[in-house]
């Protein structure tokens, strides 16, 4: 510490947390006596981390000193690349398959371990040659103690290859997400509880892998057919009238009439664009002068939504990057730029472009009259550009409002253009239970098993409504054309003093006297009129159902008490 920087007062802090820190067992919930350390933290102290960074900096400065002295040969000559990779007690060197290197980096690992008590595990380490020749092998494996292993193989909980990851190689992350499931008591949760365990758990855990592999499509389709089945029945798999929402609907957004359950291919797309966002706005990264591997719509998609101000224009791509007024030479002049070679267009930058007029030279095949008038038109357009020398490159995401680049922002915009939802705000922002907002959900979207729609598929099915016994059973009439659902409403709402918004006769649809209710009222009396509609409607629903496999008759009195108890769970 005192050799990076840190004054002695610091310093003295530090050593006292560390031969101060103690630990006690518990014995039958009993503490037991204190154990001093003497050195070390406690496992899981927050000082823990910050310290092991500045001891794992160490090690990092003895492979950069080593490869300045010329000890260790640079990995790259066009750029200079990090030779370790540390997280945690994870550690990957990377080096030529010579004598010479490998005793080098087994002297710098001896000396960092003698210095700092952090030995190398030997029965735990792995080398994984990458295009080594047989003599190389043969002549690291005499030298090192640890066992010579293949790719791919798992760092940091992923899957590292050379070549695309095959069918069998990823099935064990799929069957891993579906281990999860024996975990969890699905019987005992709701719908709307499994529809948390699905987003944040089951889809979260997709999201690590996502950000760095380009995941099949059959894998993706795997995990979805997981999700469906757990979110619809609990189980790895849902068929037939389980499912009572398509698929593609509850992978929606919330404003767009979905669940809020993320869909994978456009997640996957958000997350992987990512790479492309910090490729422009972070040339620090030891990655940056890599290709990335990402799928050809998130590709255009991201160039869409980029717009680049040149500077010295070092890091805007002349011919594929959105910079000159705002548009791409595509849209100005494109058979133009049909003629330029895709290696050429991926690799010029403005600056190279702009210097001595390069862009002309790599203009290539036939000179035909439309690629002519295209070159005079972008001569034009380029007339009045000049390089602003030591002032660099801003990348603007268009689509976001400060535009800075997220996932969370280009997953919605993905959905740009698709239809809103009308009672999004009416049904995700009261204050009632997920499950009662889960219900009125498969409502709006007429999906409950309702006696007109057992009908359409053949099913048993009551006559006439239970509660009422006079119209056919339809969730309009259940809900609200219904004379016991009237009263209901009228007799629910009067000890708010709502009792003129409940539905008249002649109203035929739930959601249109919904919302015309909720239009008539204001701040937060519309937030708990909402929440009572849908406590209102959740209890004609469980009532229905209880007449239906339970032989019990309609009683108004009980029906309001119920009510009555669920809204004062609401507000405790």
């Amino acid at each position: 510490m005192q050799q990076i920087g840190f004054g002695h007062i610091w310093r003295d802090i530090v050593c006292g947390l560390l031969a101060s820190s103690t630990t006690q067992v518990l014995l039958n919930g009993s503490p037991g006596e204190r154990l001093a350390h003497r050195r070390g933290l406690r496992q899981e102290d927050p000082l823990s981390p910050m310290l092991f960074i500045l001891v794992m900096d160490v090690l990092g400065l003895l492979f950069a000193k080593a490869e300045e002295a010329g000890l260790l040969q640079q990995l790259s000559r066009r750029k200079k690349l990090h030779r370790i990779s540390i997280y945690a007690d994870d550690v990957a060197v990377f080096l030529y398959p010579t004598a010479e290197e490998t005793s080098i980096t087994l002297d710098i690992l001896q000396l960092f371990g003698d210095a700092s008590g952090l030995i190398n595990n030997v029965q735990k380490s792995n080398v994984y040659p990458i295009q080594c020749s047989e003599g190389n092998l043969m002549e690291v494996q005499s030298l090192l103690p640890c066992e010579m292993a293949t790719f791919p193989c798992r760092y940091l909980g992923l899957p590292l290859s050379l070549h695309k990851l095959s069918r069998q190689q990823f099935q064990p992350f799929v069957e891993r997400i579906a281990d999860q499931l024996s975990n969890w008591k699905a019987d005992l949760m709701s719908r709307a509880g499994r529809r948390i365990q699905v987003q944040h758990v089951l889809t979260g855990m997709t999201v690590y892998l996502a950000m760095a592999i380009d995941i099949p499509q059959w894998a993706l389709d795997a995990i979805d057919k997981i999700r469906k089945g757990f979110l619809w029945r609990g189980t790895k798999e849902a068929k037939g009238g389980h499912c009572l929402v398509a698929w593609g609907k509850v992978c929606r957004p919330l404003q767009l009439g979905g669940l809020g359950i993320s869909s994978l291919p456009e997640l996957c797309w958000a997350l992987r664009m990512r790479w492309l966002w910090l490729q422009k706005t972070d040339l620090g990264r030891p990655w940056a002068s890599l290709p990335i591997q990402v799928p050809n719509k998130a590709r255009a998609f991201f160039s869409m939504a980029l717009v680049s101000m040149v500077g010295d224009g070092s890091n805007t791509l002349f011919w594929n990057d959105r910079w000159l007024h705002g548009t791409q030479i595509a849209d100005i002049a494109p058979s133009l730029h049909k003629s330029i070679p895709t290696r050429i267009a991926n690799k010029r930058t403005v600056k190279e472009a702009l210097v001595n007029r390069k862009w002309i030279s790599d203009i290539k095949g036939a000179l035909t009259v439309r690629v002519l008038v295209d070159y005079l038109n972008l001569w034009e357009s380029l007339s009045g550009i000049e390089l602003q020398p030591n002032i660099r490159d801003k990348h603007v995401f268009s689509l976001a409002a400060d535009g800075k680049y997220t996932t969370k922002a280009a997953y919605n915009d993905l959905f740009l253009g698709s239809a809103t939802f009308d009672h999004y705000k009416r049904i995700w922002r009261s204050w009632a239970p997920s499950k009662c907002r889960f219900f009125i959900w498969l409502v709006a979207h007429n999906r409950c098993w309702t006696a007109d729609r057992l009908a359409k598929k053949g099913l048993n099915h009551p006559q006439r409504c239970l509660l009422c016994d006079q119209e056919d059973e339809t969730m309009n009439h259940l809900l609200i054309s219904c004379v016991f659902t009237r009263i209901f409403w009228y007799m629910l709402l009067r000890k708010f003093g709502l009792h003129a918004l409940a539905p008249q006769p002649g109203l035929t649809s739930f959601l249109e006297w919904w919302k015309g209710a909720a239009e008539a009222v204001q701040g937060m009396v519309k937030k708990g009129l909402n929440s009572l509609i849908i406590l209102g409607a959740w209890k004609i629903w469980n009532l229905r159902n209880r007449c239906v496999f339970d032989g019990e008759t309609p009683s108004l009195s009980r029906i309001l008490q119920q009510a009555d108890e669920e809204r004062n769970l609401f507000g405790s």
